[in-house]
């Protein structure tokens, strides 16, 4: 049983060896390129002005240089990530994680975060504004600063080859739906959040949600559609 994965990239290893864990062969496929930005370092003097800082990827981790690094260490700004996989990067990186929800979402890293009163996240060009929305209602000063931009590219593969398509983002859905038919792709399609599946479903996939926004949610639920 086969699935294919689209995704940014930076973890296809990992992708493989959680589909693996559910008998699955997985081919990673990225419809996008990682580009760093210009933009203000981080320091001790610019975090002063923060009670925590957000990460909602791990991609944004590994852009961050060991000096930018070490300015965190320094500063005494809580930190916080959108899930384990992002918690795990800050963690290789030596950077404690003080605070992370339950439910791995932008929406649900908010609720944790409104105890702040200003808020540094560090993100995508392609950001969805859920996060800032959010802490704006709850009454959190947040600003947001673009760490590096997703470049569309495209992508030659038949999805007719695989028992099951899985996106593991919006933004790189859209961009695989560029480069693929819709017509092309098995149906129902495994979606790893909300935000993900609104895209699909403009596209008019019939899409199946997984029920933790976690790489291993998706698996299992792929698992479940090829056997359904």
């Amino acid at each position: 049983m086969r699935a294919l994965v689209v995704r940014a990239p930076g973890l296809e290893r990992e992708t493989v060896q959680a589909f693996r864990k559910v008998d699955l062969d997985a081919e990673v496929v990225c419809p996008v390129e990682l580009v760093p930005l210009d933009r203000p370092k981080i320091s001790v003097e610019l975090l002063s002005e923060y009670d925590a800082v957000a990460f909602t990827s791990p991609r944004t981790v590994e852009f961050l240089s060991e000096e930018e690094v070490k300015e965190l260490r320094r500063s005494d700004v809580d930190i916080a990530a959108v899930g384990p996989r992002t918690r795990e990067a800050l963690e290789r990186a030596g950077l404690r994680v003080d605070v992370m929800p339950p439910e791995y979402t932008t929406g649900k890293l908010a609720e944790e975060l409104r105890q702040y009163c200003a808020v540094l996240a560090l993100r995508s060009r392609r950001r969805t504004e859920d996060l800032r929305r959010a802490l704006e209602s709850y009454g959190v000063k947040v600003e947001e600063l673009e760490v590096y931009d997703l470049k569309p590219k495209r992508v030659e593969v038949n999805p007719r080859e695989f028992d099951v398509v899985c996106f593991l983002s919006a933004f790189t859905a859209r961009c695989f739906l560029e480069s693929v038919d819709p017509a092309e792709i098995p149906e129902p399609a495994v979606s790893i959040g909300p935000v993900t599946t609104e895209e699909l479903r403009r596209a008019g996939l019939k899409v199946v949600e997984a029920e933790e926004h976690t790489v291993e949610a998706v698996a299992k639920t792929a698992l479940r559609v090829i056997e359904a």
